[in-house]
C-alpha cells in the first residue's frame, strides 16, 4: 500500500531526487519498500487593489514530480477537493498538469487525494493551505508571487511486481513547460547541504552562546562567593 513519508522539505527548503529509489529492497517481494518523490503546493499572485474584493488572488494548486519529471508513470489521477464555497469544490485531474487554478481572497485548506496507476494501491490523501498572504505580515506585490511548496515521498510496501518494475524504471521523460514553471521550488542536494550546513552553524553559534553565559554566570557566582567568604572572616 502506498503511504506518505513526511519528510516535508517547504518552498526555499530542498527535497531530493528525481524518480523513484530504494529504501529497503529484500530477497523477495513481500518485503519490497519503494518509494517515489512528489510534490506539491500552491502559487499566488495577488490581483492588486483595484480587484474584485471576492477575487483578489489568482491561485493554482498542483501536484508534479520535484524536478519536473512527468510523474504519470506511477500517478494515475488527481482529485482536489476545495472549499465547498466553490462552485464545483471537487475536481478530478485525468493527465498532466495536475493543478487546479481560481480566484478568491481567503486562504482554507484543500484536500489532494493521489491515485496509481495500479488501482490496487491505496490512494493517498493530502491536506495542503492554500497560502495568498506573504509571511512575516508583508504587504502582497503583484510581482512577486507567494509560493508553498512542499516535497515528500510516497512510500509503497510490497507493490504488485509490475508496478515495482515501472517504479524502479522511474519516470522516462519531463514534464511539458508549464507557466509557472519559473515560481516552482528547485529541489537540489547542493542546497540541502547547504541548508544542513547552515542548520548545523546555527545550532553552534546558540550554543557557544548558551556556555558564554554559563561561564558568566559561574564567574559572577565565584565573585559573591569571595565576597561573602571574606565578609565572614573574623576581624
Amino acid at each position: 500500500a502506498g503511504r506518505l513519508e513526511r519528510r516535508g522539505c517547504a518552498v526555499g527548503a530542498p527535497g531530493t531526487r528525481a524518480g523513484c529509489r530504494h529504501q529497503v529492497v529484500m530477497a523477495s517481494m513481500e518485503d519490497a519498500l519503494i518509494s517515489c518523490p512528489i510534490s506539491f503546493g500552491t502559487i499566488a499572485m495577488f490581483l492588486g487593489k483595484k480587484a474584485d474584493d471576492q477575487a483578489t488572488h489568482k491561485w493554482t494548486l498542483f501536484v508534479r514530480g520535484p524536478n519536473n519529471e512527468d510523474i504519470t508513470y506511477f500517478v494515475a489521477k488527481v482529485v482536489f477537493t476545495l472549499h465547498p464555497s466553490f462552485a464545483q469544490p471537487v475536481r478530478e485531474i485525468l493527465q498532466p498538469p495536475f493543478e487546479v487554478t481560481e480566484f478568491g481572497w481567503g486562504e482554507f485548506e484543500a484536500s489532494i487525494r493521489v491515485f496509481f496507476q495500479d488501482p490496487n494501491e491505496k490512494p493517498v490523501d493530502i491536506v495542503h493551505p492554500i497560502r495568498l498572504y506573504p509571511m512575516n505580515n508583508q504587504p502582497p506585490s503583484v510581482k512577486k508571487p507567494v509560493v508553498y511548496e512542499l516535497y515528500d515521498e510516497i512510500v509503497f510496501t510490497n507493490p504488485a511486481p509490475e508496478f515495482y518494475d515501472v517504479m524502479v524504471r522511474g519516470s522516462q521523460k519531463q514534464s511539458l513547460p508549464n507557466p509557472l514553471q519559473d515560481a516552482f521550488t528547485a529541489f537540489s542536494d547542493a542546497d540541502d547541504i547547504k541548508q544542513i550546513a547552515a542548520a548545523q552553524a546555527y545550532v553552534t553559534e546558540e550554543l557557544n552562546k548558551v556556555k558564554d553565559k554559563i561561564s558568566q554566570l559561574e564567574q559572577e557566582r565565584s565573585a559573591r562567593e569571595r565576597i561573602a567568604n571574606a565578609s565572614a572572616r573574623p576581624r
